[in-house]
């Protein structure tokens, strides 16, 4: 090995590191609870520990030549610094590059955290050998990147893709960020979760009642895609609901890009295709007359992994840039 890379991912409950080779191989990792309450410093010390787990060998400390960073925008990419991260509450305007930096003692580089699951799909999952990808991460919320020309899309000064919070239903359910009709708040694991409840309380039937204990609060989408793979109609239909409005958001996003590909990873990528076989018809119904071929829409191949990877790939780049 000529040297070795730290990959750190930031999210919301847990952090993830890994230590890569130059080649990208995973040779170890760690992780950790997030608990963002306590504050970024709190944080940093855990992912030093965390660290310094890794790297018990010296040796293997004097060839790590830095580190990738993911964690959840809207982030400053010229000063490293979190803005107001959603899942964060409470960090706002932390400088966490220049944190990392004299805490770790390597060079750190930072982009978004879905930007970098992007950047993993295109070098080490499901999108290897395209040039021009959207990948779209489904969770909590929808969060998604781009890969033109096999290089990330970046925007002047923040990530350059916000999907979750285009407006595809003006008048529609209210969107964690004030707004009204986003794609988030129709098709993302929220959405699916909030939208089996209300189904629920209309009184209809489903196993999902049973699964939660009559307690309709406790639906998650992941229990949704449960259900719906055990063949309950009601799970079925909210998942195709969601499946639809999503498509919707891929047609505009292909009409914008022009990809190879688009790529469906995050928590909710796991209801399979009675969500994403919505989102291949509305390609098919609305795409294709234009383009004249049909982009391929699939899942994630890295799966919860995308975030780490492309940490991963930040760095290998960024050292490779430095020393070309």
């Amino acid at each position: 090995m000529s040297f070795l890379v730290l990959a750190l991912d930031i999210g919301g409950t847990n952090f993830r590191l890994a230590l890569a080779d130059e080649r990208g191989r995973i040779l170890k990792r760690r992780s950790g609870p997030t608990r963002p309450e306590e504050g970024p410093e709190r944080l940093l010390k855990r992912v030093k520990r965390g660290v310094e787990g890794l790297l018990s060998d010296p040796d293997m400390k004097r060839m790590v030549k830095g580190v990738g960073v993911g964690a959840a925008g809207p982030l400053d990419l010229e000063s490293g610094m979190l803005l107001h991260p959603p899942n964060l509450p409470g960090w706002h305007h932390v400088p966490l590059k220049s944190m990392l930096e004299e805490s770790l003692d390597f060079p750190v580089w930072l982009r978004n955290d879905v930007d970098l699951g992007a950047l993993g799909e295109h070098r080490f999952g499901a999108g290897r050998g395209f040039q021009q990808l959207i990948y779209l991460a489904l969770g909590t919320g929808i969060g998604g990147g781009v890969i033109l020309g096999g290089q990330l899309l970046s925007g002047t000064r923040v990530s350059a893709m916000e999907a979750g919070h285009m407006v595809v239903s003006p008048g529609g359910p209210r969107c964690n960020c004030g707004r009204e009709g986003c794609l988030e708040a129709l098709a993302s694991g929220t959405a699916i979760a909030r939208r089996a409840a209300e189904r629920l309380s209309q009184g209809e039937q489903s196993q999902l009642i049973e699964m939660v204990g009559g307690e309709a609060e406790r639906i998650t989408a992941e229990l949704v895609a449960r259900a719906a793979n055990k063949g309950d109609r009601l799970a079925q239909q909210v998942l195709q609901e969601a499946g639809e409005w999503l498509g919707i958001g891929v047609v505009n996003l292909i009409l914008l890009f022009d990809p190879e590909v688009v790529i469906i990873g995050g928590g909710v990528a796991g209801a399979g295709d009675f969500l994403l076989e919505p989102v291949r018809q509305a390609v098919k119904r609305w795409v294709v007359p234009y383009f004249e071929r049909e982009v391929p829409v699939v899942r994630s191949r890295l799966g919860g992994n995308s975030n780490l990877m492309g940490a991963v790939a930040l760095a290998l780049d960024e050292i490779q840039a430095t020393t070309s």
